[in-house]
């Protein structure tokens, strides 16, 4: 099995969007459970920002992609993944249509030498910048992974797609990210 690293890809004259800091906390690595909220979370444009465009898939530190991706995950089975509800608002008009993507599975992957992993936290037990995401293929070989959307353990700022969400990701041209190959060494 092929895996790729999900990276952002931003569209022609596309904003730039952030959590409110009422939800800053979906954002929190060190518990990748499911969360519950009373309301829908609330993901703003950043004001810095004079690009006013979005993509199928935002950028909010996560990927907020929108109903249309979600339906095609939905129908195509894609595990891993919870979709969470969220209002956009762009200068005060909303769209209820983007949804937070929770991954929640995590394995342990990482070459951690290869990948020239850095800035380790000790709260988050994950390192906090890598050069390039490399597998150690005696990880890979030794884990049973049956999940087509997941997070790595030593780096789990990252999301990590299999072959067929990318195939899907390409074949229906979703705007606002791209698959990078990840080595297995």
């Amino acid at each position: 099995m092929k895996y790729y690293q999900l990276k952002s890809d931003f569209i022609s004259d596309e904003a730039s969007f952030a959590f409110d800091n009422k939800h800053r906390n979906i954002l929190d690595k060190s518990d990748l459970s499911i969360k519950m909220y009373s309301d829908a979370p609330l993901i703003k444009v950043r004001k810095v920002y004079r690009q006013r465009n979005m993509s199928d898939v935002l950028k909010a530190i996560d990927f907020i992609p929108n109903q249309r991706l979600v339906n095609i995950f939905i129908k195509h089975f894609i595990s891993g993944v919870q979709f969470i509800p969220v209002v956009v608002d762009v200068d005060g008009n909303q769209y209820h249509d983007y949804f937070h993507m929770n991954v929640f599975p995590t394995y342990s992957l990482l070459d951690v030498v290869k990948s020239q992993a850095s800035s380790y936290s000790d709260y988050f037990e994950t390192y906090g910048f890598i050069m390039d995401m490399v597998f150690d293929s005696n990880k890979v070989n030794k884990v049973d992974i049956n999940h087509d959307i997941f997070r790595i353990k030593e780096f789990s700022s990252s999301i990590v797609i299999n072959e067929k969400v990318k195939n899907i990701i390409e074949e229906n041209n979703i705007t606002g990210v791209v698959a990078f190959p990840v080595e297995i060494v």
